[in-house]
């Protein structure tokens, strides 16, 4: 892959991390007038297709993941705008997913980066329930978080920090704070537009509003099979022609609901706590920010 001439390729990635915001901000960044964000928040065109495909293997069968045509057509809209962008987390899974930062370099070596972090801690338990949510995590929350090293790995900030920078200036990365995001929402979308030098734009309170709140519960398959027969060829074939309310009756029937304020989480927390403090130290002093 080589840097692409085309008006209409992406020069503004957001690369997560998972379960930080992304989408909220991806929403936010779209409203500006000189910003066009892709119809598709996360296309995912960046990361390996093998791992795509065993991570995700609905996202991995559309074509803008993989299809270059498909994935610029996103961005077509924006061909005479300052940036055009996506936001995908998985490009800030390193070493899951590999090679992510080189390959949007050679793509776009100008490009702006945008990485938002939060409390690792409460990033890695949410990254459990999400995936927990999405069939993908058998094991409880106790386990799952010292068995599977994808979880540390992906609140490891200065580990995903660092991969970005063998790659992009310093000057083309930013770090926002999620607290910033929630709490000072106004002035750290100002701070981004400042960032990328495009006019300042005021936000009404609609479009400032909360977006993709996590709800307080997830779930769990009932039967080994559900995952399997989710993520199939077939019912990717079928599920277009399935009734919405029969396909809710079938999710009902194949999962569990959890509500996730039922599981004490605190040696769990206790144990990341740890884990992640020499960790935060570090990000620190990467980034000369303090978190």
């Amino acid at each position: 892959m080589t840097a692409c001439a085309d008006p209409s390729a992406p020069n503004l990635f957001i690369i997560g991390a998972s379960k930080c915001g992304t989408s909220a901000l991806h929403r936010y960044l779209s409203y500006h007038p000189a910003i066009c964000m892709s119809g598709t928040k996360e296309p995912c065109f960046f990361v390996d297709q093998a791992h795509l495909a065993e991570a995700w293997p609905i996202m991995a069968r559309r074509p803008e993941s993989h299809d270059l045509d498909t994935y610029l057509a996103m961005f077509e809209a924006g061909t005479d705008s300052a940036y055009r962008g996506e936001a995908s987390v998985y490009y800030s899974q390193t070493p899951h997913r590999t090679g992510c930062a080189e390959r949007i370099h050679r793509f776009a070596p100008d490009a702006r980066i945008i990485y938002i972090v939060k409390d690792p801690v409460a990033r890695t338990i949410g990254h459990f329930w999400q995936r927990s949510k999405e069939l993908q995590e058998p094991l409880s929350l106790d386990q799952a978080i010292r068995d599977n090293p994808l979880y540390r790995d992906t609140s490891d900030y200065e580990l995903q920090f660092s991969d970005y920078l063998e790659h992009f200036a310093r000057s083309q990365i930013e770090v926002v704070d999620a607290r910033d995001l929630r709490d000072q929402r106004r002035e750290t979308l100002d701070d981004l537009f400042r960032w990328l030098g495009v006019e300042p734009y005021t936000l009404d309170d609609v479009q400032l509003a909360d977006r993709h709140v996590s709800p307080p519960t997830s779930r769990v398959q009932r039967f080994p099979f559900v995952k399997t027969v989710r993520d199939s060829d077939v019912w990717a074939a079928m599920r277009g022609h399935v009734p919405s309310n029969l396909r809710k009756a079938l999710s009902k029937v194949g999962t569990r609901t959890i509500e996730r304020a039922s599981v004490d989480d605190s040696a769990a927390r206790t144990w990341l706590e740890d884990y992640f403090a020499p960790r935060i130290e570090a990000f620190e002093r990467a980034t000369g920010q303090n978190f």
